[in-house]
C-alpha cells in the first residue's frame, strides 16, 4: 500500500493509506515502511544524498521556456 500522509504526535505516529487495506489491521500487526521516490531531483539530493545516480533531467528547461520566444532588448 502507498502511504497518502503521516504524522507524529509524540510516541504516536498516524498513517494515513491512499487505499483501504485487503484485510482489517488488529492491534500487533506488524508491518514495514519504506521511503519512497517522487522522482523529484531535490529530494533525491536532500532525502537521500543520491543526486549522483538520479536517472532524470533535472536542469532540462520547463514548459515556459519551450513556450517562450526570443526578445531583443
Amino acid at each position: 500500500m502507498e502511504v497518502r500522509s503521516h504524522l507524529s504526535e509524540g510516541t504516536r505516529t498516524i498513517i494515513e493509506l491512499w487505499q483501504q487495506m485487503a484485510a482489517k489491521v488488529e492491534e500487533g500487526d506488524r508491518f514495514i515502511i519504506t521511503a519512497g521516490c517522487d522522482k523529484q531531483f531535490s529530494t533525491c539530493r536532500k532525502k537521500f544524498s543520491n543526486a549522483l545516480n538520479f536517472r532524470g533531467f533535472p536542469h532540462m528547461p520547463g514548459n515556459d521556456f519551450v513556450l517562450s520566444y526570443a526578445t531583443h532588448d
